[in-house]
């Protein structure tokens, strides 16, 4: 072939393959995008913060069961190379086995999941598994990982049927991206339809772009801006978690503050809260972005792009509510009173930095150029995100412990302080294979890669989640804690790292 052919070649397939994939939604496009609505009031007339999904929608889950066993995951970004292998990771969470610690023996370990955060890639497992449950492991390969995603992307910018975003003020190209998720996926599913399907909680994570913080897709946040929850579309949220900066849009929420008054959720940051004695007061900074968004004059549009802008591992939207929520709370006291192992699994499919880039003499290339310094980012914040999870996992521990301890002596037969928690980090660079696994590193950040690509990456997942030995051994119930000393405080390594200690 000529070198003019190849160059021919490539666009009148993108175009071909672009006009086939709008040709296949065209009919699906919806007039206005979907525009959040007020929240309804209770038969009080006060707003029904109740009505909204998010911590406490299942509060009789864990009393059915009798499980002692809190298992918290959360899948990072990392467009569709994250995607399949958090969904490998679900896989292998089927095949841990879960003995003792109340419940059934031999119970998976993912039918203990309690919570499912996301961002950015990871959103789509997450979302389709908390829809979907079983049936997801064989509808998702076919639905989105083995789907060529990115040829509406350039359907939506190569022909003009579908330029409604460049007229549209109140239409972008992320509110068209939302359009295709629900044609391929999500087929008009809400979060109430989320909440039909009980536990686990799903965290759609995206990145408030007002404050740079992380923004879950919970009652809490929508019941500041005095909105509903329950009729916004599943995939409107997932578009806005993967909404890449400059690519797509950003999806817009409108405040209805105004409509709640000085009325705020049972469980947001109390306003006593936002002036902190400390500048570096956490708690502190989330009462004060709770004040911002509940402040209708201050917030009359949140705007919302890729989740992993503010935390590219999805770990930070939990570690906010750990911060936030008092050990008096009955939620917490709850949890604290049912709870003797709490694991925090982290899903990490991030690629690895380019290490040619030290061999170069200069770097050329918008793409590269972007890549690199967006990169190089993401990693050491990634970094601060483990270690504070890490923090946050041995003082949660100690926060049950007291609970517990001051309620009795002996709970359910153990000792009170018989609690023991693990953050668990499974990544791509655990792959055994050196080969295979700079291989899976190396996958480009895109929402289409090849099918054997995709199944490799789901196979690693599911195998370093089946076979991870921090998994098995808190699967099976050892009442150790009791013969442990209490966990000596974690001591920094020399250049900031964090000492483990025993939990």
């Amino acid at each position: 072939m000529s070198l003019r052919h190849a160059h021919w070649r490539t666009p009148l397939r993108v175009a071909a393959i672009a006009l086939t994939a709008a040709l296949s939604l065209g009919a699906c496009q919806s007039a206005v995008p979907a525009v959040n609505q007020p929240l309804p009031r209770d038969a009080a007339g006060r707003p029904d913060y109740a009505r909204n999904y998010g911590f406490g929608s299942f509060p009789q889950h864990r009393e059915t069961t009798g499980s002692e066993l809190m298992v918290l995951l959360a899948f990072s970004g990392g467009g569709k190379r994250s995607a399949a292998f958090a969904h490998g990771v679900l896989r292998g969470l089927r095949t841990v086995s879960v003995r003792g610690l109340g419940g059934t023996n031999g119970r998976p370990m993912l039918s203990e999941v309690h919570y499912i955060a996301s961002v950015s890639g990871g959103s789509f497992p997450a979302a389709h598994y908390g829809l979907y449950r079983d049936r997801s492991f064989d509808t998702f390969p076919e639905e989105f990982l083995h789907r060529d995603i990115e040829a509406y992307i350039y359907g939506m910018f190569l022909l003009p049927w579908n330029w409604r975003w460049m007229v549209d003020d109140a239409y972008g190209t992320n509110d068209r991206m939302a359009e295709v998720y629900d044609a391929l996926m999500f087929r008009g599913a809400t979060f109430a339809d989320l909440a039909r399907r009980g536990p686990p909680l799903i965290s759609i994570n995206a990145t408030e772009i007002g404050t740079g913080l992380v923004f879950p897709f919970q009652g809490t946040l929508f019941g500041l801006l005095c909105s509903d929850m329950t009729a916004y579309p599943l995939a409107r949220a997932v578009a806005a978690s993967n909404g890449f900066p400059v690519l797509f849009s950003a999806i817009t929420l409108q405040s209805h503050a105004r409509e709640c008054g000085d009325a705020r959720p049972p469980v947001a940051p109390q306003a006593d809260l936002a002036a902190p004695r400390s500048e570096t007061s956490r708690r502190a900074q989330l009462a004060r972005v709770a004040q911002r968004l509940s402040d209708s004059e201050r917030t009359r549009w949140v705007h919302l792009m890729d989740g992993g802008i503010a935390d590219n591992l999805a770990l930070r939207g939990l570690l906010n509510i750990l911060i936030t929520l008092d050990d008096g709370n009955e939620l917490f006291r709850a949890a604290a009173l049912r709870t003797r192992r709490i694991v925090v699994l982290s899903a990490d499919g991030q690629a690895a930095a380019d290490p040619t880039l030290s061999q170069q003499r200069s770097v050329g290339g918008l793409g590269q150029l972007f890549s690199a310094v967006s990169g190089t980012q993401i990693d050491a914040y990634n970094f601060e995100t483990l270690a504070l999870a890490e923090a946050q996992v041995d003082a949660l521990v100690r926060r049950f412990r007291a609970v517990r301890c001051a309620e009795a002596a002996i709970i359910g037969g153990h000792p009170c302080d018989d609690v023991r928690g693990e953050l668990v980090h499974v990544s791509l660079s655990g792959i055994e294979d050196p080969e295979l696994r700079q291989r899976m590193q190396s996958i480009p950040t895109g929402l289409t890669i090849p099918r054997n690509d995709v199944d490799e990456l789901v196979a690693a997942g599911e195998r370093l989640t089946a076979t991870h030995p921090v998994l098995r051994e808190m699967a099976t119930d050892t009442s150790a804690a009791a013969a442990r000393p209490a966990p000596a405080p974690r001591r920094a390594r020399p250049g900031g790292g964090v000492a483990a200690s025993a939990r």
